[in-house]
């Protein structure tokens, strides 16, 4: 064959593959895409337990993250949270104790038969802690939370003494494993804890959800201890921790949480709130939706007042962080303490109500977007704190500024109807816009702000009105002579 031919069938059949391999990267993205939808995996309806959206972590990633244990398959296997592993281990081996008869065995079969469920109630990727690795996770990280429960609630006596370093010798861990324990991101479902507890528990030992209640109390502001336990939390309901920790925070009526208004069922995969249909003018909105600072509504009349005390778990009387009032001028607010750990507290709840539409109203989201509103400076915090609205124990009135006006960033809230400060909105802003209450507010800052310049003005007052009825009393005596 003469070398020109077999040169040309070498350079067309290098053009066709060159065709063929440009077709197939064509293609590719398109077989990519196909195999995606193929094997793409849907949201279960009881998915409940999602990674914090980036909008809202954004501001303060590392209140979303847990620092001392990691539990569920979110944060799992991070080096920096080994250390607890250890632990982890002691704590099953002590509450598999407590029962006797039950072992690793049996308990592992119990969680096998449940890991389908409890994959579910995941809403981003676990692929990363797969098959056995889960249930071992869910073992370990279900028994540590029981047994913890037990210790701290007190509710359980122990079999015998034992050498506790979570609870004996490291300073500060106890407050440090529940904050971690009320982490979004660091939740396991509640049904495990309670298949865990029922496993290990004897009859008329107290129910897992009432030994929640006491282990966790102290996170709970303004809750006393008796209402603490009348507050009735359905274990069927439950779906992790810190949503019964969101429901001992909600309002209360004698002893009963306000009733949720809920529009969809509880099952549903996809579920909107249904606002009312109304129609509302901008102004209307505006008196709705948000109200002038401490500073401004102090300018206006407004006078601010403290309801309970700081810390009211020795009181009869159960008041809610979320009961504000406004009563003949004056806005009522429970006091309450800030601290380091407020901030995560916070995020964590505000976190929870975003990332679940079944939750209405949403107190902590409404709560922050009120506070937010209320406070926008140093000189509003210095106003409430002054008036012994809370106690800064953040350092400066700078930070609790900084706290709450960042609350609020990448937060969708209700306005209109379905925002839980709607009415106190519209009567604070109401008030505000009479005349008469702000010229009284000026006469009271300008001529009443001290004792003293009360009797000077009150002095005045009456030397001119002398002066006048003198001035009269001539004017009269020498019209009639």
């Amino acid at each position: 064959m003469p070398w020109r031919l077999i040169l040309a069938t070498i350079r067309r059949n290098k053009v066709q593959q060159m065709r063929r391999q440009a077709t197939h990267l064509q293609d590719l993205p398109k077989r990519i895409l196909s195999e995606q939808l193929k094997n793409v995996k849907q949201l279960s309806s009881e998915a409940c337990l999602f990674k914090v959206h980036e909008r809202l972590r954004k501001p303060n990633p590392e209140a979303y993250t847990p620092l001392t244990i990691s539990i569920g398959p979110y944060h799992h296997g991070k080096p920096e949270l080994r250390k607890m592993e250890r632990l982890k281990v002691l704590y099953t081996q002590s509450l598999l104790n407590r029962a006797g008869g039950v072992g690793v065995e049996e308990c592992w079969k119990k969680l096998k038969d449940l890991e389908g469920k409890a994959r579910s109630y995941y809403g981003d990727d676990i692929l990363k802690v797969r098959g056995d690795e889960f249930v071992k996770m869910l073992l370990l990280d279900g028994c540590f939370i029981v047994e913890f429960v037990i210790r701290q609630s007190g509710l359980l006596m122990m079999q015998k003494r034992i050498f506790d370093p979570i609870f004996m010798q490291i300073q500060g861990m106890v407050c440090n494993i529940l904050r971690d324990m009320l982490l979004l991101e660091n939740q396991l479902p509640f049904f495990v804890l309670q298949a865990i507890y029922d496993m290990i528990s004897n009859p008329g030992n107290p129910e897992f959800s009432e030994m929640v209640k006491i282990a966790f109390r102290n996170k709970i502001p303004k809750m006393n201890i008796i209402s603490l336990l009348n507050t009735q939390v359905n274990p069927q309901e439950i779906k992790h921790l810190l949503q019964i920790v969101h429901i001992l925070c909600q309002p209360q009526n004698n002893g009963q949480i306000h009733p949720q208004q809920k529009t969809c069922s509880s099952n549903s995969s996809c579920c909107f709130w249904k606002q009312p249909q109304q129609i509302i003018d901008d102004d209307e909105a505006a008196l709705l939706c948000s109200i002038r600072t401490a500073s401004e509504l102090q300018e206006a009349g407004v006078r601010f007042k403290k309801v309970g005390k700081i810390s009211n778990t020795s009181s009869n009387q159960t008041i809610s962080l979320f009961d504000i009032k406004f009563n003949h001028g004056v806005l009522e607010i429970p006091s309450f303490a800030l601290y380091h750990p407020t901030e995560t507290f916070f995020r964590n709840l505000i976190a929870y109500e975003q990332h679940s539409p079944d939750v209405h109203p949403m107190y902590f989201t409404d709560y922050a977007k009120f506070m937010d509103d209320l406070i926008n400076t140093e000189k509003d915090v210095n106003l409430l704190r002054l008036k012994d609205v809370f106690i800064n124990g953040l350092g400066d009135d700078k930070e609790v500024t900084r706290l709450f006006n960042d609350l609020c960033k990448g937060v969708t809230y209700y306005s209109g109807d379905g925002f839980y400060y709607k009415d106190l909105c519209k009567e604070l802003n109401l008030h505000c816009k009479k005349l008469r209450n702000v010229l009284m507010a000026r006469l009271r800052h300008d001529y009443f702000h001290t004792p003293w310049a009360g009797i000077s003005t009150f002095a005045a007052i009456l030397l001119l009105s002398l002066t006048i009825a003198q001035t009269v009393l001539a004017a009269l005596d020498y019209l009639y002579k």
